[in-house]
């Protein structure tokens, strides 16, 4: 069975679909009888692909003329399914809209995968709707979410919940190299750490009502730009009386140093205004490293410290709360867990693909 995933980015590019892509791409690839091919953006630079996975970078952009690259595509690969993933770093432009009719009337089997509420991302449309033999979700509230009209247009469709999973490496590390990682970071007092993207949705700047500068060490995992107003303010926050010099900034990092940093740090902390949840994979990959987690929720059932999780869940705007729970759980760890939840996750896209194509 011949597969084409579709996304808006693909590692190198900084795009959590765009890994969780990847790290799903290279998991179907090593089925038996399964061959994947990846149709994503262009990139500025020569990229040396070392995996089984096809990678076609021939998106100039998502604009609707933009089309006869994806013909040529599906003509040169020859799938037996197709599957756009949504939403992504550089789908800007209809196009990502109106593929799955495109495949439709191309005979082609579409699955869509709807990484956020439908209310909630602009890079779906009722155009969607219109060609959708299967679709995923990861997050477990989606269906409740849905608006009525789009269950109605769904009704018909088979749709599949497969929970996503951390695509950051759950790492071991020696004594030493354990201290000079930590050492490194900060030598005299424990790390506080966010690792993500820097956007107001994150928010990042209650890092900084929730540690305490006289205690705590922050380091911030994550691209940091002056010429943008959010990130500036963070910067800001960070060079600025109590924190200046108690403050890492480390830029965006590969998926095997973030481990490294996870592996060392004494809390990780997900202030989300929005709420986290088991379809973050940033809060996974933090649980799957044993650090201890706080993160924010909506739901009532939640709230309060889970020691098989090692995760503290506050209101989403109850900065006291992480503040206490900070100081009372800061440094516990659990044993990382390894486990590969891809290869389950794998396996559940394939029965869906194999469903759908008629193939048992």
């Amino acid at each position: 069975m011949k597969v084409l995933i579709i996304t808006g980015a693909y590692p190198p590019a900084k795009c959590g679909v765009g890994d969780y892509t990847a790290h799903l791409a290279e998991a179907l690839a090593v089925k038996p009888n399964i061959e994947v091919a990846i149709l994503t953006g262009r990139e500025s630079e020569t990229i040396q692909e070392l995996s089984a996975v096809k990678v076609f970078r021939v998106m100039p952009s998502w604009r609707i003329w933009h089309i006869v690259q994806v013909k040529r595509i599906v003509e040169n690969f020859k799938p037996d399914i197709v599957h756009v993933q949504y939403p992504a770093q550089g789908y800007i432009g209809l196009l990502p809209k109106i593929l799955p009719l495109f495949f439709r009337i191309s005979g082609l089997p579409v699955v869509q995968t709807w990484h956020e509420h439908y209310v909630e991302c602009e890079a779906i449309g009722w155009p969607n709707l219109l060609a959708c033999d299967g679709m995923i979700y990861v997050r477990p509230d989606f269906i409740s979410k849905l608006p009525s009209w789009v269950k109605t247009a769904l009704a018909k469709t088979s749709i599949k919940h497969i929970p996503n999973a951390s695509t950051i490496p759950t790492l071991s590390l020696s004594v030493d190299q354990a201290r000079d990682i930590k050492n490194k970071l900060s030598a005299s007092k424990p790390i506080v750490c966010y690792f993500g993207f820097a956007h107001p949705n994150k928010g990042v700047e209650r890092l900084f009502q929730i540690a305490d500068p006289e205690k705590h060490h922050l380091v911030l995992v994550c691209d940091l730009n002056e010429k943008y107003p959010y990130q500036k303010k963070i910067l800001d926050l960070a060079n600025q009386t109590p924190w200046t010099g108690k403050v890492t900034v480390t830029g965006f990092q590969t998926a095997q140093r973030v481990g490294e940093i996870l592996a060392v740090a004494d809390a990780v902390v997900f202030p989300f205004p929005g709420g986290a949840g088991e379809w973050n994979t940033s809060l996974k990959a933090a649980e799957q490293a044993g650090a201890f987690t706080i993160a924010t929720t909506h739901t009532a059932d939640l709230l309060g410290y889970h020691e098989e999780k090692n995760i503290y869940f506050a209101g989403c705007d109850d900065i006291s709360s992480m503040k206490e729970a900070l100081n009372r759980y800061l440094g516990t760890r659990k044993t990382p867990v390894v486990n590969d939840y891809w290869e389950i996750i794998a396996s559940s896209h394939i029965q869906l693909y194999r469903a759908l194509c008629g193939v048992k």
